[in-house]
């Protein structure tokens, strides 16, 4: 593989620690490479440079959860001025909208036949409480936005809902989802990661403390994680303390890559026709990395995804966890993107 590159590698994160083993992976080859914090940015339209030999798109939801919610509205156009310079872009525009958009991703769902909890989207309180109507409780109020977990309440009956309604946060761009509340069977949730959109592998997340409850989407932790912890998914891992319907926001998120207390992660196999699932998702999403999420319903035993994630940082101690550590394999991966002739992807 040529390691010529025509210009460094520019990688779009404007979260402190998420791209460290990575950066440290590259320094190792000793590849050029641009750490760019999209929260404070700016670029000309009419500068026709192609100044990135790739860009590795790691635009997060959660930014606005760290202040950054600029990123949310800025992403999309910053990565479409550098896709039409023919600059090559790892998960490009198509895998940032649905990256940030759980509606989006819904469609996605419905139009591909898998399955997913039952779900409504609204963009005001009244409907929400009309689309209460239709669906069965327990269930979960979340932003189509959200990001680490954020502000994802889950409701026992129409009457608490309703109770609650006049107080929720709908997110950023003020759409939510009203959503069927799964139990998992086991209490466990599997991430299957995936990268050039091929299976990479798979971990199985499990509660191991009776003091955690699970919502049917993100298992959310109420504890921040710790300040400069290096963090992976960020959904997969957070836990709901089942006294408090309320999420308690995290600074960053917590996740499997720390593996909290309360939490066993393992390396999984997950069922081939799952996986035939999965890639078929990332593909129509265009996400060249990623994740996604799904878990089987302990009441019917059926299969519900219910994430997709165009940004991951794999899980924390990989060699242990998975038998290999996949960051070598996402730099071998950006510099074969880096060194074509085209972005032929």
């Amino acid at each position: 593989m040529s390691l010529d590159l025509s210009a460094p590698i520019g990688i779009l994160d404007e979260h402190p620690d998420w791209s460290a083993r990575l950066c440290a992976e590259l320094q190792l080859r000793r590849l050029p490479f641009e750490k760019i914090d999209h929260s404070n940015h700016a670029f000309d339209p009419g500068d026709r440079t192609r100044r990135y030999s790739v860009i590795v798109n790691r635009t997060s939801p959660s930014s606005h959860r760290r202040g950054h919610g600029s990123v949310l509205f800025y992403a999309e156009p910053l990565l479409a001025h550098w896709q039409a310079l023919g600059v090559p872009v790892i998960n490009p525009v198509a895998a940032w909208r649905f990256e940030k958009s759980k509606a989006l991703q819904l469609s996605l769902f419905e139009r591909l036949g898998v399955g997913y909890p039952r779900t409504i989207v609204v963009n005001q309180r009244d409907q929400l409480l009309k689309a209460s109507e239709s669906v069965r409780f327990p269930a979960v109020v979340k932003p189509n936005v959200g990001g680490s977990g954020a502000l994802i309440e889950r409701f026992e009956s129409r009457a608490e809902l309703e109770a609650r309604a006049p107080a929720l946060h709908f997110g950023p761009d003020g759409v939510a989802l009203l959503q069927e509340y799964v139990e998992p069977a086991d209490g466990a949730i599997v991430r299957v990661e995936v990268l050039d959109g091929r299976y990479l592998y798979a971990i199985r997340i499990v509660r191991t403390s009776a003091d955690f409850n699970l919502c049917p989407a993100d298992i959310c932790q109420t504890p921040a994680a710790p300040a400069g912890a290096d963090l992976s998914s960020h959904v997969t891992a957070h836990l709901v303390a089942a006294a408090a319907p309320r999420l308690a926001p995290p600074s960053r998120g917590a996740c499997p890559a720390d593996t909290p207390p309360g939490l066993s992660v393992t390396r999984h196999e997950a069922p081939r026709e799952i996986v035939a699932q999965v890639l078929t998702l990332v593909r129509a999403a265009s996400i060249d990395v990623g994740g996604v999420e799904y878990l089987v319903s302990r009441a019917d035993g059926r299969v519900y995804f219910y994430d997709i994630n165009a940004t991951s940082n794999f899980v924390a101690n990989a060699s242990a966890v998975l038998g290999f550590d996949p960051t070598p394999r996402f730099a071998d991966y950006i510099v074969s993107v880096a060194t074509r002739k085209g972005d032929d992807r």
